[in-house]
């Protein structure tokens, strides 16, 4: 509450009225009865107190004995009051007045009748207010400023401020309004300045309160505002310089957004839920000095979508999603001063995107992952030459390759930014080797809206499939890609394989009599279930109608392509790999190695023999990912494949294991010997009852006890037991 006092007593002194006496003059008044009432004062011809039921009768009694009114602003925090009874204040002059208690849900009628001079400011801050206090504040009709902040209002009508024509400021900060009629802020003529931050508005409900002329500040975050931000979302105000929307769930800025806010100054998008910005999305706030749209879901900003800007000097895009920084970006922004651009997904920084002649007051770029390679010469020399402080230089760190990581971009050598085999070439025109044409541009049609190729494709390509189509602007020296679009064909399905009709997407984006070339290519089948790509490209053309070609057969070329990887990752920590690559040609490799997303190790490996052992490596699994190197302005060609390699194990035999299983061999032998001298005695014993003996020739009167006596069949077989 002490933050909220001090901003009324700001917005008090702000505004036109003096206090009543000279600062040189100024003596605080003496005003204390403990534990009833206590004052002091802290700021010139301010009075704070603080006390119970009474203390408001002896504050003002004190106060109109005083010879000379020296106090213009009473804050007072009194406890243990629900309702203020009237008159409050009755002969004492004021020109502003805040009371509190945490705990008022009412204030009399009379409350504010009879003041010595008129009351010019009213705070009534965190209350328990449910309704705008109408029929007490009809009283104080010369009432230029009003806080009901931090109470518990749910609606606002066309009879909250009845009387209250001359209010400029109106705080209306987190309540719990839902509902405010269209007409709530009709009869205020001299409204400027209008919080609701806070409060649980949604975008209807905005957008269906009629125009406020005057209004210059409206506050509307921390609210329940979501789904588009359009031309008609709020009625016209052509006062209108700040609007702050932050903290919201604002879905995008549609085209012509803020139709009705002609002179808008500064627009607080941050914390919202915004993904796309369309192309000419602030057609209609062509003034706008401030731009804030921090801590949203932004992908990319086309120059389009700022186009309009002419005059922005603060451009805040932190803790987005932006994957580059290029000209669209920066160029139309012709008076942009600061640019923060932390916390983003930027990798690249186009070579364009800043001019020798861009001059920045201040730009942040910490926490991106910045690719330093040779495509960031131009942004690194720019950085180097520029005004900016050393904080600020110091915010571009590179994240890759490994040789430079957490190094300061602005501390790298221009020479230290190197690219594999020639990759600042990569925007170049397409290979012109002397290769055998399978693919060559028979026919070219442009009827002033689309552009219609028609390719021969040579027997050897059969069978094949189409899978995309380049378009390259011939730029001084240079060719730059401008268009890539996927395309589906094949040829089992066509009458004439030999021939190719492609109509290129999105041909109405290309500029006419500007030259360009075009590159298709097939996906051709080989005699296995391998894939490799065929390249075709047309000369240089002009876009116009009925242009003549010349039939070419040096763009054609086989491309190579990564078919599988294998890899095995070994308890010490070594990595082999192997690729095959499919056709066997020249190429160049690059191998990288991640965990958990982040670069490990980058080599770069001939087609010949791409093999390679990483070492060094003691975590749980790896990505292994390879593609060929590019040779030309052929871009996602040979995208990168990948796949996941786990550790394996490997372990020798312990001293502890080879216990364990000497004990388990001692443990098998003994019960070996135990089953075998079983079985030797079990079979001993059953021999023993069966077997059966023949009595040797003796006496027959002599028997032997225990046997059996066998005699011839003639005579009598006994048994003597």
């Amino acid at each position: 509450m002490r933050l909220i006092v001090i901003s009324l007593v700001w917005w008090f002194y702000g505004t036109s009225v003096a206090p009543i006496s000279s600062q040189d003059d100024w003596k605080c008044p003496e005003i204390a009865e403990q534990p009833v009432v206590e004052c002091s004062c802290d700021m010139p011809h301010t009075l704070r107190c603080t006390g119970d039921k009474s203390a408001m009768e002896i504050i003002g009694r004190k106060l109109r004995t005083l010879k000379t009114a020296s106090v213009s602003l009473l804050d007072c925090t009194i406890q243990n009051v629900t309702i203020i009874s009237g008159p409050l204040l009755e002969g004492v002059a004021l020109h502003g007045l805040v009371i509190s208690s945490g705990e008022i849900r009412e204030i009399h009628p009379a409350a504010f009748q009879r003041f010595g001079s008129p009351l010019q400011a009213l705070g009534l801050p965190n209350n328990q207010l449910v309704n705008v206090p109408t029929s007490a504040l009809i009283s104080i009709p010369e009432l230029d400023r009003l806080d009901l902040s931090g109470n518990k209002m749910k609606s606002l009508n066309q009879d909250s401020f009845r009387g209250l024509r001359n209010l400029s400021f109106i705080d209306l900060s987190n309540n719990i309004l839902s509902k405010i009629t269209p007409d709530a802020f009709n009869n205020l003529p001299q409204l400027k300045t209008l919080r609701l931050r806070g409060n649980r508005l949604f975008l209807p409900t905005i957008t269906k309160i009629d125009p406020l002329p005057t209004i210059e500040e409206l506050d509307l975050s921390e609210n329940s505002l979501n789904g588009p931000l359009g031309p008609k979302t709020f009625s016209i105000m052509d006062s209108l310089r700040d609007l702050q929307l932050s903290h919201n769930t604002l879905s995008s800025i549609r085209m012509g957004a803020l139709e009705g806010l002609a002179n808008l100054t500064s627009l607080r998008l941050q914390h919202n839920q915004i993904d796309v910005i369309e192309d000419h999305a602030f057609s209609h706030t062509t003034q706008l000095i401030i731009l804030d749209l921090a801590h949203n879901r932004i992908v990319a900003v086309s120059g389009s979508s700022l186009a309009h800007l002419n005059y922005l000097t603060d451009l805040d895009l932190r803790h987005n999603f932006l994957r580059a920084l290029t000209a669209d970006l920066i160029l139309p922004l012709r008076s942009l001063k600061s640019l923060r651009l932390d916390d983003n997904d930027i990798s690249i920084v186009s070579s364009d995107a800043f001019k020798p002649t861009t001059v920045l007051e201040h730009f942040t770029l910490s926490d991106n992952p910045l690719n330093c390679d040779c495509s960031l010469g131009d942004f690194n020399m720019w950085l180097r030459n520029s005004s900016l402080s050393e904080d600020d230089k110091s915010s571009a760190v590179c994240t890759t390759p490994p040789s430079l990581e957490n190094g300061l971009l602005v501390e790298v050598p221009p020479n230290d930014l190197l690219c594999g085999n020639d990759e600042e070439d990569a925007m170049m025109a397409p290979l012109a080797a002397p290769f055998r044409a399978k693919i060559n541009l028979k026919d070219f049609r442009f009827d002033g809206t689309d552009v219609k190729l028609q390719w021969s494709v040579e027997d050897e390509a059969s069978p094949y499939t189409c899978d995309a189509i380049f378009v390259y602007e011939e730029e001084g020296p240079n060719e730059v890609l401008v268009e890539s679009s996927p395309i589906k064909c094949n040829s089992s399905e066509m009458l004439d394989p030999k021939i190719l009709n492609v109509t290129v997407p999105h041909a109405i984006q290309l500029r006419q009599r500007h030259m360009y070339r075009y590159c298709v290519v097939l996906l051709e089948a080989g005699q296995s279930d391998d894939v490799a790509l065929i390249l075709g490209c047309s000369d240089v053309l002009p876009l116009i109608q009925n242009v003549k070609i010349q039939q070419t057969t040096n763009y054609s070329v086989k491309l190579p392509k990564v078919i599988s990887i294998e890899a095995n990752l070994t308890s010490n920590g070594v990595l082999s790999i192997n690729i095959n690559v499919y056709p066997q040609t020249r190429c160049e490799l690059n191998v990288a190695v991640l965990q958990q997303s982040a670069l490990l190790s980058q080599r770069q490996l001939s087609c010949d023999s791409p093999k390679y052992n990483f070492i060094g490596l003691n975590e749980e699994s790896y990505r292994v990912c390879a593609n060929i190197m590019k040779s030309g302005p052929i871009v996602d060609f040979n995208k990168s494949r990948c796949i996941t390699v786990f550790r394996r194990e490997v372990r020798g035999i312990s001293q502890l294991d080879m216990v364990f299983l000497s004990l388990f061999l001692v443990l098998c032998l003994i019960v070996i010997v135990l089953v075998w001298g079983a079985r030797k005695v079990w079979s001993r014993s059953k021999y023993e009852t069966q077997r059966c003996f023949i009595a040797p020739e003796c006496d027959e009167e002599v028997q032997h006890p225990g046997y059996t006596k066998f005699q011839p069949a003639s005579k009598q077989a006994t048994t003597e037991l």
